[in-house]
């Protein structure tokens, strides 16, 4: 099985906090989603691209462009639960390389979203800014790896995050954009519906 198929299955089980109110967990996902997501699966999809302008003045930025798709669906007895994928490209690279982790949303906490990278790869934070954008914080790193891999090599040195990319602002793009970080048919057909 592929890694990011085995990550996605993974995932699943990552859930909302138990102390998070219904309240406050609606309106992160209604921030996230741009709509009330209802009950059935939800996406979103965020994205930015930096011009050689920005790259200038941020000489230790390695992210070129970053892509974030957030995928969530219900379950009856845990709620709702959400896994996320980024995709970035880095300076000297031409391949995408990837993050996937699971994630919990939690009453107290500023964050939209708090998810672990998987095999211990660091941790992401997605904080929503306003209605069509969001911020991302990447404090410490995350694992990278190359989809075009086995998945088992661990990414040059040159496809980590630097010591400037550590907070990025991402604004939301249609779901089409995302489909390259889709791990099946299902999610790509989805992603590739027009929405209302």
């Amino acid at each position: 099985m592929k890694r990011a198929h085995f990550v996605l299955a993974a995932i699943g089980s990552l859930t909302i906090a138990a102390g998070s109110s219904p309240t406050a967990a609606a309106d992160k996902a209604l921030g996230l989603f741009g709509k009330d997501p209802g009950n059935g699966k939800a996406y979103a999809c965020f994205m930015r691209r930096y011009d050689k302008a920005h790259l200038a003045v941020h000489p230790k930025q390695n992210v070129v462009d970053m892509t974030l798709l957030v995928d969530s669906s219900v379950d009856g007895d845990a709620g709702r639960q959400y896994s996320l994928q980024i995709g970035v490209h880095f300076r000297r690279n031409k391949s995408m390389f990837q993050v996937s982790g699971g994630c919990g949303s939690y009453e107290n906490s500023g964050d939209a979203l708090n998810c672990g990278v998987d095999c211990d790869g660091g941790s992401i934070n997605v904080q929503i800014r306003d209605a069509n954008s969001i911020r991302v914080l990447i404090p410490d790193g995350a694992r990278t790896w190359d989809p075009a891999s086995d998945g088992e090599s661990d990414p040059p040195a040159s496809a980590r995050f630097g010591s400037d990319d550590t907070v990025f602002r991402l604004d939301r793009t249609a779901l089409s954009d995302c489909i390259p970080l889709a791990a099946d048919d299902e999610t790509k057909a989805a992603l590739n519906t027009p929405t209302e």
